[in-house]
């Protein structure tokens, strides 16, 4: 996989994680305003806006990565 490829899926992830969650806090706050105040009714969307949470981390890791490798592949060739 080259830098550039690694650097799209690493933004990519990002993108896919911040969606989940933007999605997640909607259906959490709609949720907050209907008058039933089931609180299993939150529960499926705080797990997934965890799980958006871990995706936007790992990604930005993948980012940090490659990042670094390119900083020093151009401090070796320099």
């Amino acid at each position: 996989m080259s830098n550039i490829t690694a650097i799209n899926a690493g933004v990519s992830g990002i993108q896919r994680g911040m969606a989940i969650a933007e999605k997640s806090a909607a259906t959490i706050a709609s949720a907050g305003n209907s008058t039933s105040g089931d609180p299993a009714a939150v529960a499926e969307p705080l797990v997934e806006l965890m799980m958006a949470r871990l995706q936007v981390e790992a990604s930005a890791k993948v980012v940090e990565t490659v990042s670094e490798t390119i900083g020093t592949l151009i401090d070796t060739t320099a």
